[in-house]
């Protein structure tokens, strides 16, 4: 895959985004939001997950200007997701999504709310996508701010729904109706 448009690309993950993966996860700015700082990753680690069979999604890098700076998943959802994020199975084609911009000198400019309207755009259009989810913790506003930019509403509160610096931390269950 790939998409772009304007300054945004995305594009497949590959093994050779391994050592970008392994500078931003190594990154306590990052890993303060994503992942946790009490993790900690090896260039084995990364490969064990991120390069493993991923059925029912995808994994991207995020290119500004024709530069890496971030990371994204993107999932059906199906079975037990729904229980998980405690959202209704009413037979529409529902996508999930984990991002992060993996170079701080790129936040705060826009660029994760362009990947999100270009990748709605995209599971609409490629996947006939009818919604897609997100779960941010609550204690990260500059991540909300940038998801209700790209369209997203919150739905409700996960309370205690994902295990971040050994604290089951508060999400916000997002949603996008395409």
């Amino acid at each position: 895959m790939r998409i772009e448009t304007g300054e945004i690309t995305v594009r497949d993950f590959s093994e050779s985004d391994l050592p970008l993966m392994l500078k931003w996860l190594t990154d306590d700015r990052v890993l303060e939001f994503y992942e946790g700082r009490d993790v900690r990753f090896t260039m084995e680690t990364l490969a064990e997950h991120y390069l493993e069979e991923f059925p029912d999604g995808f994994r991207v890098i995020i290119e500004y200007r024709n530069v890496p700076i971030g990371y994204g998943q993107i999932y059906q959802l199906s079975g037990d997701l729904f229980d998980e994020y405690d959202y209704p199975d009413d037979g529409k084609v529902v996508f999930a999504t984990d991002q992060f911009i993996g170079e701080p000198d790129y936040w705060n400019q826009g660029i994760g709310t362009a990947f999100l309207q270009l990748m709605a755009s995209y599971l609409k259009n490629e996947k006939d996508a009818d919604r897609i989810l997100l779960d941010p913790h609550k204690n990260n506003p500059r991540a909300i701010r940038a998801y209700q930019k790209a369209g997203f509403r919150i739905v409700k509160s996960l309370p205690e729904h994902e295990l971040h610096e050994g604290k089951k931390e508060d999400c916000w269950l997002m949603e996008k109706v395409l």
